[in-house]
């Protein structure tokens, strides 16, 4: 009787593995055909479709602007309000400034970025690759002798890694601008004070990882998002499995990407 639980964890561990096995030979799969379409477009730039690139920077980068504005700030008015609180205990506040500045820039501001877009742009591009692929569109496009990689696929890799970076950017100074709300009211400190100390404690580096980061978080976000809606199931049930997949793989490869990163740039500046 005992024995059967223990059989069926065995079974769910096996399962698992066997599933993340298969997903990482599609990944592997799917990027080798994207690099093959990559290497084609860079021996003919002309065959880049530009203006699905300025549609898909316009509904990732455009649309998302007010979103990622108002999490910025509230993630700034946050972080510092629960700094000052912290820090008065040991009664060190005059840091309260270099915590919200360098921790914004290097960290949450890509993280929650990525974040967003992973819900929000990941999961579109899965649920209208894996459409497409229900309404046999995508070998409509083989059948006309078209690459689907090269097609669909390459322009919104391109304005995935253009868009992520400015929309950290602005999140950056929305969270800044948040930080400088609860500083200047609750502490005495100018906001000529507040933006020169950012100024002085946010340096090149800092600003540097944040951009990587977002740099890597967009190619994340558009391969798994399209590799998704490409391997997806041809029935009403694969576009909703495919979309929810896309952004829970996503969303953990991000915070992986993280975590490496930022153990590199450690062990960089050591």
């Amino acid at each position: 009787m005992r024995s059967a639980p223990l059989r069926e964890i065995c079974l769910q561990i096996a399962d698992g593995s066997i599933g993340l096995f298969d997903n990482i030979r599609q990944y592997i799969s799917f990027m080798r055909k994207v690099s093959r379409a990559f290497l084609r477009i860079l021996r003919h730039p002309s065959r880049i479709r530009r203006d699905l690139v300025l549609f898909y920077m316009d509904t990732c980068g455009s649309d998302a602007t007010p979103i990622i504005s108002l999490l910025g700030l509230l993630i700034g008015v946050i972080l510092a309000f629960q700094a000052i609180v912290q820090l008065g205990r040991f009664g060190v506040q005059s840091y309260v400034v270099n915590l919200v500045g360098t921790v914004i820039v290097t960290e949450l501001a890509p993280l929650v970025t990525a974040v967003v877009l992973a819900g929000r742009t990941g999961s579109a591009f899965a649920a209208e690759l894996s459409s497409m692929k229900n309404d046999d569109e995508l070998d409509a496009l083989v059948t006309l002798g078209i690459d689907p990689c090269e097609y669909m696929l390459l322009p919104k890799f391109i304005a995935m890694i253009l868009v992520l970076p400015c929309l950290t950017i602005i999140s950056d100074i929305c969270g800044i601008a948040g930080g400088m709300m609860i500083v200047c009211s609750m502490l005495d400190v100018s906001i000529s004070e507040y933006i020169n100390k950012c100024i002085e404690v946010i340096h090149v580096v800092d600003l540097t990882q944040g951009l990587t980061k977002s740099c890597f978080f967009g190619y994340i976000v558009a391969t798994i998002g399209c590799m998704k809606g490409m391997y997806a199931e041809r029935n009403a049930r694969g576009v909703g499995s495919s979309t929810t997949s896309a952004v829970v793989s996503a969303i953990f490869l991000i915070v992986v990407m993280d975590a490496v990163i930022t153990a590199l740039f450690g062990l960089t500046s050591s």
